[in-house]
């Protein structure tokens, strides 16, 4: 069927054919002004499939499709072209064996020197390759937008397109989108950001663009898109035009991932942080330390005599054991920014940012305290009868203990309290103060081979800190 007629269909005289018309070979013919053929060229044939005989004196109507010979469209073409009009445009036509084929057409009135249309000459050229081209892209496109989510936007990144998908994902209607700006629903902080200048700038200098992207939606929550952002370009200037993201919600996937990284930082016995959790939280805190002034503390406890427990209750009662002292020492603690882990085995950790050393020592004791309290029998702990815990606490002060910047010094220095505390008869608290300085909050040096408290079983944090100095 022909395309609507507008006024870019009338264009100017046979001289005026676009390159594209003329760089090609061209098919022409002659009619006279009710439409019958007057001639032919033998490209023209060849388009059509026809023979010249076939032809001749017959309505250009056989060349349409059956659906098409009542078309108005048809025969406004025609009356434009009786009275003088020059008119261009692509006509979709049909063989003679019955295929479909696409002219990039220029009908020509010739006139009489009375100004009466005598014939008129058609150039065409066949553009049904390139509208085939054009017509998957546009059924790859439909399929894209069913399933994905599209939206245009101008170079200023405000929307001029979107599809239901996307509004839907954001939670508007097409028409609420329409004219919004792009970093409407980017996170402040990113949008403010050097990098969202630069993401922007690329664009607009026609690079592709994609990535994982968060975007909030309209109740103020955070999607995932995994998006391409595609600039399109102007084929004569070069230049993009405008910018085309198609988008998958991969919200849920997200949430997935990132709760099973928050597993993964899970002692699943206790269901407190683990090993590999506190030592990502101590480095994260220790660089905060050495770029303000807040303290930084952390305890250390051993469970006093678990080996006999084990020994006397088994391995279930055991995990459950530790189970209670993990909770017990949460309660005890409940500080916003602290972070309590199960260090190895039957030790545990617990990191204090922006605590100093009197605040330290309260919750140490406190957790010794709520431990004691469970009242687990532990008939292997002699000097008590219950369960009990040994505490070694250390706190580095801003300022003052600039030498210690280090994971492996604070542990150190917190394990060697901890053996105090041991040494004191267990169910202790220590802090890493040497009591023999007159400098209260000097810590314990750290000298190579230096053994304080002879043969005592060495602490899970002992034996990482060794193993550590062999890396």
């Amino acid at each position: 069927m022909d395309n609507d007629l507008s006024a870019g269909d009338v264009a100017a005289p046979q001289d005026g054919l676009s390159h594209d018309l003329r760089a090609r070979p061209t098919a022409q013919a002659e009619f006279a002004p009710d439409g019958t053929f007057l001639s032919a060229c033998d490209e023209f044939l060849r388009l059509t499939r026809y023979e010249r005989n076939e032809i001749l004196g017959r309505a250009e109507a056989i060349l349409l499709w059956p659906e098409d010979h009542d078309d108005p469209q048809h025969r406004a073409l025609w009356e434009l072209l009786r009275s003088g009009e020059v008119v261009q445009r692509d006509l979709r036509r049909m063989t003679r064996d019955g295929r479909e084929i696409w002219l990039q057409a220029s009908y020509d009135p010739v006139l009489s020197e009375e100004g009466e249309v005598t014939a008129i000459r058609l150039i065409a050229t066949d553009v049904t390759a390139k509208r085939r081209q054009a017509a998957n892209h546009e059924n790859i496109l439909a399929a894209i937008s069913r399933s994905t989510a599209m939206v245009e936007f101008a170079l200023d990144g405000t929307i001029i397109a979107a599809n239901a998908n996307f509004a839907s994902l954001l939670g508007y209607d097409v028409e609420e989108l329409l004219g919004r700006n792009h970093r409407e629903f980017v996170a402040a902080e990113i949008v403010d950001s050097p990098a969202y200048g630069a993401f922007w700038n690329r664009l607009r200098a026609g690079e592709f663009v994609q990535a994982e992207f968060p975007r909030l939606a309209r109740s103020g929550r955070t999607i995932w898109l995994q998006a391409t952002y595609n600039p399109v370009v102007d084929t004569a200037t070069g230049r993009p035009t405008k910018v085309v993201k198609i988008a998958t919600d991969i919200t849920e996937r997200m949430q997935e991932s990132a709760e099973a990284n928050r597993l993964a930082l899970l002692d699943p016995l206790t269901g407190i942080s683990n090993r590999r959790g506190f030592d990502l939280a101590l480095g994260a805190a220790l660089e905060d330390f050495r770029k303000g002034v807040e303290p930084i503390s952390l305890i250390l406890l051993d469970v006093d005599h678990f080996k006999p427990f084990n020994d006397i209750y088994g391995h279930q009662i055991g995990d459950r054991c530790l189970r209670r002292v993990a909770k017990a020492i949460e309660r005890s603690v409940r500080r916003p920014e602290s972070l309590v882990a199960r260090y190895g085995g039957e030790e545990f950790a617990v990191l204090l940012p922006n605590t100093t050393r009197h605040e330290t020592a309260r919750v140490a004791e406190a957790a010794r305290a709520a431990i004691q309290h469970l009242a687990i029998d532990h008939p292997g702990n002699a000097d008590w009868g219950t369960v009990t815990a040994s505490f070694g606490h250390v706190t580095f002060e801003a300022g003052r203990d600039e030498r210690f910047h280090t994971a492996t010094e604070l542990v150190t220095a917190a394990d060697r309290a901890l053996y105090t505390a041991k040494r004191l008869g267990r169910n202790h608290v220590a802090d890493a103060v040497d009591p023999s300085s007159k400098d209260p909050y000097a810590v314990f040096r750290m000298l190579p081979g230096e053994e304080f408290f002879g043969p005592e079983p060495e602490s899970a944090a002992g034996r990482q800190i060794r193993r550590s100095a062999t890396i």
